[in-house]
């Protein structure tokens, strides 16, 4: 029996279809939803999007044309009821494909923004594999890596473009030389953590695709307890 919920991150009023049985949003997506700076027109291009709640949501803060991009397709058919009930099918549409195939779909150096929620654990991380297949495959590494993620990132955007991720921060090296390797250089990093005492568990990142340098700007962290209750700025991004 499946756990089917219609659940709306932040105020954006985009209702977002999900089945708790296989997969649904959390903090992370609320993150790099309130993270990310979409283009405002153009294309926007959201990479392992699940049942598509973050490109989704994004139609409240752009008119750009959106693509979810989803190899499973329980999660993708998710993401087209969503679509279907919010009346965006003119401007968002589901993708049901692998990362490696999206060039079929999309053309390179088109893309004005990416952003992505990808598998966090390698392969090899046998420890944290969950009992569902699908949400085994949305955390592992298992039909992707970051490395073609980014590679394919980087063929899609356009030039100084900018791809916004959340990420582990300690698999934070592995993001970073994956990016240096593809021409994606990091612009902006924000550590997230539960208080500021405790290790950081998120990390966000904004990258630009350019063939120059580009300086780093570390911002400061977003801590989201103040004591036993929700920080102010916490409150604002979850809007409690």
């Amino acid at each position: 029996m499946t756990k089917i919920s219609r659940d709306i991150i932040a105020k954006s009023g985009i209702v977002i279809n999900q089945d708790k049985d296989l997969y649904s949003f959390n903090l992370d997506t609320i993150l790099l939803y309130n993270f990310a700076k979409p283009a405002k027109k153009g294309k926007i291009v959201d990479l392992c999007s699940g049942n598509g709640a973050i490109g989704l949501t994004l139609a409240a803060k752009t008119s750009a044309k959106i693509y979810l991009v989803e190899l499973q397709k329980p999660l993708a058919d998710l993401a087209q009821a969503s679509i279907t009930d919010n009346k965006l099918d003119d401007q968002v549409k589901s993708i049901n494909t692998d990362v490696k195939d999206v060039l079929q779909y999309l053309d390179h150096d088109t893309i004005d923004t990416i952003v992505c929620n990808p598998p966090y654990f390698a392969k090899s991380d046998q420890t944290k594999i969950k009992e569902s297949p699908v949400l085994a495959i949305a955390r592992h590494e298992l039909k992707t890596n970051i490395n073609e993620i980014l590679h394919q990132a980087m063929i899609l955007l356009k030039e100084n473009s900018h791809l916004f991720m959340v990420f582990r921060p300690d698999r934070l090296v592995d993001l970073l030389s994956a990016m240096k390797a593809n021409q994606l250089q990091p612009k902006r990093i924000r550590f997230v953590r539960s208080h500021k005492t405790d290790v950081a568990n998120l990390v966000l990142v904004d990258g630009i695709k350019t063939h120059k340098s580009s300086s780093l700007m570390v911002l400061p962290d977003l801590v989201m307890y103040d004591g036993n209750v929700l920080s102010r700025e916490a409150k604002e991004i979850l809007n409690e």
